[in-house]
């Protein structure tokens, strides 16, 4: 993983979790997975890889969240 964050000059933070706790406390049963975290605390949760257009979609709603 901090090859892959190296070669790729990933700039967002990433966690490695040896004992897995931060899996399980968001259900993360295996990689790549992403948790995206609102201001407001809310999770949400995507399991697998995401494109560049879709992970900029979820980064834009927890910068510019739905105003209901």
């Amino acid at each position: 993983m901090l090859a892959f964050i190296d070669r790729h000059d990933v700039t967002f933070p990433s966690v490695v979790d040896r004992p897995g706790s931060i899996f399980a406390e968001y259900g993360v049963p295996y990689q790549p997975a992403w948790v995206f975290i609102a201001v407001d605390g809310s999770v949400t949760k995507f399991q697998g890889s995401l494109d560049e257009p879709t992970l900029a979609g979820y980064l834009e709603g927890l910068i510019t969240p739905n105003e209901a």
